[in-house]
């Protein structure tokens, strides 16, 4: 072969080779998505949110993560100097207090909503803000950044470098509450108009920026127990203390919330309130309602992973309404679909979340979406009966598809079609045989009926799904040359042969038959193969193909015509030497 054709072979081949790479990539089934990466926290973690996003430190790495957590975080190292005390974010920018030795720095970073990225080119702001040396904290108002210093509050970008709510008369500190200390801060109306809340140590502070540099109360509301944080919702004030988040409405009303019980950083977004779960490095969402926080979403390191064992498979309904609502995982309650019925559950699972065990329907919908159903909202519908138990493909069809679950979505388990005796035939890529095929159950997902299926090949089983129109009762053709019968073949006289529901011997015994009992096939004969399945009655059961046979005769009625045959000559040949030794007497005695 010549250089030219041995190249022309190489170039082919790697064609090919790229080719059906391409083809098994664009042919393969939608794998399901990955959990996202790890939302990685630490003891010192501070965090703020924006409308599409959380940001969060981690010692000294500054990251972002969408509010769905459907993505994995955006992270970057190293991203400031120090340690975080503070963080806040508006639509554009990520603004970390942090501190270095005896200095304060205050960091602020770009970054874009759409794709979940920072950009690393930061700004760092110390330059002609002599304030920061007396910076406490930082809020949001209105979209914008700003500094909360001991002696007031000031814009970090803009014209407006003014301090605003100055703490009372600064000529006389006895009489002036200062801003140190304060751990949140939320504005009634437009900045620098209306009243300002501001919370430190144990006290709730309202100023009137009406009254000039005079709190309102300067003595402070007393707190039950020391604040952490606070926010606002709507006209609601929310205080995170000692023991969870209290509502505050008017200066002596307030009420604590039930459904968290640790100290944290709070922030609200939308409906939800966030906390950082220092104990469980989590930062934590929770549906705001009038009197509790419902758990909703968690942002951490764990990765709740979706269970494999299905042992269910049954259509789920609505237990009252009209919809069923399905989340992304008990961990993580954010509504991935609303259905009104047609969801098959897989599974149930339990999940602790620290306020006790629920439990949830493992689920997917018709569309191919996983999720959790909670329990308690959905019942289980009953698989109907089929009407028969031995079934077989419709007789014409190449190949009947058999799917994972009652949804075409699922993915094909196998193929299944009839031989020219009606015997049942599965293709599984390139392998073939014959197998046995059980109608065990209907049911209705999405006004679709699909058959449950049990395909047993010997010792392995299958459990798959069947559009219930392309299934049907086993019926054998039995042409010319097939043979579709067998015989019990104890082997001895007097012996009884056991028939098992399934391929194993500890499985239910179905009956115990005498020698030659004869049986109809549920399945092609093959005396290689461990069991042979036949119809007994109107149901399958498995026997030991050892202790069965296709001939005309069993063991037993073979030895029985052999020791007949045996015996028969033995009388023959008695017979024959007693006739002989008569005649012999006979000549003897004429003889003499």
């Amino acid at each position: 072969m010549t250089i030219g054709r041995k190249i022309c072979g190489l170039i082919i081949i790697a064609v090919t080779a790229a080719l059906l790479l391409c083809a098994a990539f664009l042919l393969a089934p939608a794998a399901k998505a990955e959990n996202p990466a790890p939302v990685t926290l630490s003891d010192d973690t501070v965090f703020a949110v924006s409308p599409t996003h959380v940001a969060y430190t981690s010692g000294n790495s500054l990251s972002i993560v969408d509010l769905s957590y459907s993505s994995d975080p955006f992270t970057l190292l190293n991203a400031f100097e120090g340690s975080a005390t503070d963080i806040e974010i508006t639509s554009d920018k990520i603004a970390v207090l942090s501190v270095s030795g005896e200095n304060k720095i205050l960091t602020v970073f770009d970054y874009n909503s759409e794709t979940g990225s920072i950009d690393s080119s930061s700004t760092i702001i110390p330059e002609g803000m002599t304030s920061l040396e007396d910076a406490v904290m930082l809020e949001t108002t209105n979209d914008s950044l700003l500094l909360v210093t001991s002696y007031g509050v000031r814009f970090v970008f803009g014209d407006d470098t003014d301090f605003h709510y100055r703490p009372g008369n600064l000529s006389s500190p006895s009489d002036t509450v200062l801003y140190d200390d304060a751990v949140g801060m939320v504005f009634s109306s437009s900045f620098g108009s209306g009243t300002m809340y501001f919370v430190k140590g144990s006290k709730l502070y309202t100023y009137d920026s009406g009254n000039a540099q005079v709190p309102i109360n300067p003595d402070g509301l007393p707190l039950p127990g020391t604040a952490h944080g606070m926010a606002k919702y709507g006209d609601l004030i929310y205080i995170a203390l000692d023991d969870g988040v209290y509502l505050f409405f008017g200066e002596n009303n307030r009420s604590k919330l039930s459904g968290m019980s640790y100290a944290s950083a709070i922030d609200i977004e939308g409906d939800y309130l966030y906390a950082f779960d220092k104990a469980a490095l989590a930062i934590k969402r929770y549906t705001i309602t009038d009197d509790a926080l419902v758990y909703n979403k968690c942002y951490d390191a764990e990765e709740y992973l979706a269970p494999t064992d299905f042992d269910i498979v049954r259509v789920l309904q609505p237990a009252e309404g009209e919809s069923l609502t399905i989340y992304r995982s008990p961990r993580d309650l954010e509504v991935v679909a609303q259905a009104g019925g047609g969801i098959v559950a897989l599974t149930l699972v339990s999940y602790d979340g620290g306020d006790g065990e629920t439990s949830y329907y493992y689920c997917v919908t018709q569309d191919g979406e996983y999720g959790y159903v909670p329990a308690e909202q959905a019942a289980l519908t009953d698989l109907a009966d089929p009407g028969y138990t031995a079934a077989q493909p419709l007789h014409g069809i190449t190949r009947t598809p058999v799917y994972n679950f009652p949804y075409k979505a699922s993915g094909e388990l196998c193929t299944l079609s009839t031989d020219e005796s009606g015997s049942v035939i599965m293709t599984r890529g390139e392998e073939s045989l014959h197998v046995l095929l059980t109608a065990t159950g209907l049911l209705q997902a999405e006004g679709n009926t699909w058959c449950k299926v049990l395909i047993s090949a010997g010792d392995e089983s299958l459990t798959g799904y069947m559009d219930a129109r392309l299934v049907c009762p086993y019926v054998s053709y039995s042409p010319a040359g097939v043979q579709n019968y067998c015989k019990i073949d104890s082997g001895r006289a007097g012996v009884y042969i056991k028939l098992f529901t399934q391929p194993d011997e500890n499985s239910e015994v179905v009956a115990e038959l005498p020698d030659n009992t004869e049986l109809m096939l549920a399945s092609p004969y093959d005396e290689n193969s461990e069991w042979t399945c036949v119809f007994y009655g109107d149901t399958t059961a498995y026997v030991r193909t050892e202790s069965v046979t296709t001939s005309a005769l069993t063991t037993v009625q073979i030895t029985l015509i052999v020791v007949l045959c045996v015996l028969a000559a033995l009388g023959v040949a008695l017979g024959v030497t007693i006739y002989i030794k008569r005649k012999k007497k006979r000549e003897y005695n004429e003889e003499s």
